[in-house]
């Protein structure tokens, strides 16, 4: 019995070494007999950093020459949206050089340049991979004229003067009465607004454009007063640009559905400036 015990502990033992041999690593026996048991060694890192960095740097240079390759360079601009402007004023103020790098191009730098233009409001630019840039203009739109200095100028909604007019056919826009600019620069890209000129347009700009159509002249001398004149000669005194919904019914109900019994024939002015009722001054017959 006592010889089973010890065999059974000697088995053990020797499975003993045998699991501290196979995690510790290799053993080595001396001429005793006695096995001292090594710490298996780790392979090192650095083989495989170095080689991690070696080839992220290769396709860093592989890209960069990749980039600055003829195949990016600038070979064509498309311009779009002018109608006033011209495609050779666009590109001018651009400075674009054909042969350019696409990617050397600062966008925003470009689109403060064109934007130079006094007829140019906003654009949009964009490559086209791999050697094209797209200009997309847009333009001031007139939408009423100003009397200036023995001319009429055509102006936006911002007040910025577009372009001297010569004949008032050329464009059917109403006509804002009143604004003194003798003292600005008369020139397509200045500013011309005044406080009247400012409400006016505010007045424009709430008009739908059936309502605008009808609309002849606005007086403008004092923001606080504007007058309206309708083509068919009616005047509405309309004063602020307040209340617009509640005028614009109070017109629309007076001379275009009671049109054959209120027009320029049978009524002076009518006047909006108050909260109450709308006063109508009659012409004498």
């Amino acid at each position: 019995m006592l010889d089973k015990i010890f065999l059974f502990v000697i088995i053990k033992e020797k499975d003993f070494d045998f699991l501290r041999y196979m995690c510790l690593g290799e053993n080595n026996v001396d001429e005793m007999g006695n096995v001292t048991y090594l710490r298996r060694k780790r392979k090192g890192c650095a083989p495989f950093i170095g080689w991690g960095i070696f080839l992220l740097v290769c396709v860093l240079f592989s890209l960069y020459f990749f980039i600055n390759s003829a195949l990016f360079n600038l070979k064509s601009v498309k311009i779009d949206g002018c109608c006033i402007a011209t495609h050779e004023e666009v590109l001018k103020l651009s400075g674009l050089t054909l042969g350019t790098n696409l990617f050397k191009i600062d966008l925003q730098e470009l689109n403060d340049k064109v934007k130079m233009h006094p007829i140019i409001k906003s654009l949009i630019v964009r490559r086209e991979y791999p050697n094209i840039l797209n200009i997309t203009v847009t333009e001031r739109s007139p939408v009423a004229l100003i009397v200036g200095d023995g001319a009429y100028f055509a102006v936006d909604i911002e007040g910025i003067c577009i372009r001297k007019v010569q004949n008032l056919q050329e464009l059917n826009f109403p006509v804002i009465s009143g604004v003194v600019v003798g003292g600005k620069e008369q020139k397509p890209g200045m500013d011309l607004s005044t406080s009247g000129l400012e409400a006016a347009l505010e007045l424009i700009h709430c008009m739908d454009k059936v309502f605008l159509a009808n609309i002849a002249e606005i007086e403008a001398s004092s923001a606080y007063s504007l007058t309206i004149k309708t083509i068919q000669g009616v005047e509405i005194r309309f004063g602020e640009p307040t209340e617009l919904e509640r005028k614009f019914k109070i017109i629309e109900e007076l001379l275009v559905k009671n049109g054959e019994i209120i027009n320029n024939q049978t009524v002076e002015y009518i006047d909006l400036r108050y909260k109450s009722l709308p006063v109508i001054k009659k012409r004498k017959i």
